[in-house]
This record gives C-alpha cells, sequence and structure tokens, in this order.
C-alpha cells in the first residue's frame, strides 16, 4: 500500500483526531437509537432508483438488497470511534470495485452529497446539544472527505494502470522485429520515435537476435519523420549493441532531418551501414550472407523487384 494511504498518515493529513472520532460515535449511537441509520440508507435508495445508472449497476433486487447490507455496515463503521489500518484497506476495496465497474465521478460524487445531506437531517432530528451537534458536523464532514479522498484514488489509480497498459501493448504493437529470412531481422518503424520507444527497440530487438541467432538486423526508419539528439543518439547505440551480439545492423530511409541531426550530433557515421531504402538494405542484407543463402537467394531477389 502506497505511504499516502497508510492510515495515521490520512487521519494526520485530514486532522481527525481521537476527539472527532468520539464526535462521531455520539452522533453515530444517537442516530441508532432512534433508528435513523437505515432509514437514511433506504432514503438514499429512493433517490438512487431516479438516476440513470441505477439499471445499470441494480439489475435485480436480490443485488439491492445485498449492498443495502455492506453499506449498512459500512456506515456502522463509519460512525464508531475506531479508524484503523482495517477501516482504511475496506474503503481502498470499495475504491477498487467502483474502478472496475467504471463507475462514473459524477455519480459517486453526486451520491456522496446525498448520503451528506441525509444524515445531516438525521442528525439535527436526534436533539442532541448545540455544542455536541458542532463537535460531530465537524468530525461527520472530514471523514466524509477522506472516504471520498480514497474512492476517488483508487479510481484514478487503476485509470492510470489501463493507461500504463495500454501504452505498452501500443508499444509492443509498434514493435513489430520480424524474420524475414533465414538469418535477417527486420524492423519497420513509424510515427513518434522518443527515448522510452528506442529503449523498447532495443530490448527487442535484441531479444529476437538472441532468440533467431540473427546476422543481419534491418530498421527501416522511412516511416519516421524527425528525431531529436537523444533519440538520434540511441540508434547508434542499438547498431553497436547488435553488432556485440554478431549482428551487423543496417539502418534504412535516413530522411534529411534525421541525417542532419546525426551530424550535429557528432555520431561516428562511419560505423552506421545505411541505405537510402528498404530495398537497398534487403539487397545488402542478401548479399552480405550470399556464402549461407545461395540456395535461396535466387527466390529471395525475385521477391524484392
Amino acid at each position: 500500500m502506497s505511504q499516502s494511504l497508510e492510515v495515521t498518515s490520512l487521519l494526520e493529513r485530514f486532522d481527525i483526531n481521537q476527539d472527532d472520532l468520539a464526535a462521531l460515535k455520539t452522533g453515530g449511537d444517537a442516530m441508532k437509537a432512534a433508528g435513523k441509520v437505515n432509514a437514511v440508507i433506504d432514503s438514499w435508495y429512493v433517490w438512487l432508483e431516479k438516476q440513470p445508472e441505477f439499471p445499470i449497476f441494480f439489475s435485480t433486487q436480490e443485488t439491492v438488497e445485498r449492498v443495502k447490507r455492506l453499506q449498512t455496515v459500512y456506515w456502522e463503521n463509519f460512525f464508531s470511534d475506531e479508524i484503523d489500518q482495517d477501516y482504511v484497506d475496506y474503503r481502498v476495496h470499495i475504491g477498487q470495485i467502483h474502478a472496475q465497474r467504471d463507475l462514473s465521478n459524477l455519480i459517486y460524487f453526486a451520491a456522496m452529497a446525498r448520503f451528506n445531506e441525509l444524515f445531516s437531517e438525521a442528525i439535527l432530528s436526534c436533539g442532541l446539544p448545540a455544542s455536541d451537534l458542532d463537535r460531530v458536523f465537524n468530525a461527520f464532514n472530514k471523514l466524509i472527505m477522506l472516504d471520498a479522498f480514497v474512492t476517488s484514488d483508487q479510481v484514478a489509480q487503476f485509470a492510470r494502470r489501463r493507461v500504463i497498459e495500454s501504452g505498452k501493448a501500443m508499444l509492443e504493437m509498434s514493435t513489430p522485429v520480424t524474420s524475414i529470412w533465414d538469418g535477417i531481422l527486420l524492423l519497420p518503424l513509424v510515427g513518434v520515435v522518443d527515448s522510452q520507444r528506442t529503449q523498447d527497440i532495443m530490448d527487442k530487438s535484441l531479444s529476437r537476435i538472441a532468440e533467431t541467432r540473427a546476422r543481419m538486423f534491418v530498421m527501416d526508419i522511412s516511416g519516421v519523420v524527425t528525431v531529436d539528439t537523444a533519440v538520434a543518439n540511441n540508434f547508434i547505440r542499438i547498431t553497436q549493441a547488435t553488432r556485440l551480439m554478431g549482428c551487423d545492423c543496417i539502418i534504412s530511409g535516413i530522411s534529411p532531418n534525421v541525417a542532419r541531426t546525426l551530424v550535429e550530433l557528432g555520431a561516428n557515421v562511419g560505423e552506421v551501414r545505411t541505405t537510402a531504402t528498404l530495398r537497398d538494405a534487403l539487397q545488402l542484407a542478401l548479399a552480405t550472407l550470399e556464402p549461407t543463402v545461395r540456395g535461396g537467394r535466387g527466390q529471395g531477389e525475385g521477391a524484392l523487384r
């Protein structure tokens, strides 16, 4: 669990102390004695049934009754005088469920606002002294904010994880290192290439070279419009790394902008094998491997025409 969701840190951040917890229990005991907690939950469901999200998340009456029982426990814990790590962990669990069910922030915060209104009316109707009312309301608002934060934080974390996973999947799809001939690998690059993507290119390329024992690696960058100096330097590093693994690298399709960047970088381009087109790179790769592919050379050259 992250440090921000550790109970001591949360209580300190939201300025919730033992006096606040005692005040919450005072309000909770008064509402329980008057049968107000269940009445609040029943009223809340009357409101919820009018919302467009209700039939999406509550398909049967059995589901409604089950969730109502869980909410009764939830609010009984809320108005207790013990807020420990188990309390926070359960709130985290609730937030994860909301995130997995794709609950929108709109209905969640509208629902919390409705609970706030209903419980405020219930507390006022219990006949507590004015001095107790101030303490109960102050503590109630603090803990409502803490609970809302924990849930919304889990929804945000879930969304971030989905973005990261989607990004990884896109990287996987955008780095198709393909064996096109015995001993020859091809990687066509298209779109934006940044430092993170070049690191992914390095990792996948070296892994495929190790798997296939390729002797030639063709990296076609004709679909890459521009690169910065860091990316250009990484291209050079990729050619050096493949050479260390016994595999020659050819970079094809270098645009004028990329060529200018390489020169301004001061890269030792004399060590980098380049061609103007992918066709030229494949012909060069086949010619380099000619002693081992002589038997299939005619077919390969025909495929390039």
